[in-house]
């Protein structure tokens, strides 16, 4: 043999001839719902997303408002450019 006692020998011999566990009978359609839980949660995330996508409207509405306003473009850029300036030229001059 390979060396090793006879009862280890024996031992692992029957782990290796034993019969598999019979599986559980699955269950039956009618035991197999899904629950007041998971109604819930469906609920609660079709709420997150309605209070998402109001919440992206009003931002989009917000944009829309200052890019007729002129906030975004050229004309918005050089006027920050010139405001940043002359807050500068103010610090300069108080030292």
């Amino acid at each position: 043999m390979s060396g090793l006692p006879m009862t280890t020998l024996a031992t692992t011999q029957s782990f290796h001839t034993s019969q598999p566990a019979p599986q559980p009978d699955p269950p039956k359609d009618e035991d197999v719902v899904a629950g007041w839980t998971a109604f819930g949660i469906f609920i609660a995330l079709c709420v997150a997303v309605a209070v998402i996508a109001w919440s992206m409207l009003r931002q989009f509405k917000k944009v829309e408002k200052a890019k007729v306003e002129g906030v975004f473009g050229e004309e918005a850029q050089a006027e920050a450019i010139a405001q940043q300036a002359a807050k500068d030229e103010i610090k300069k001059l108080k030292r």
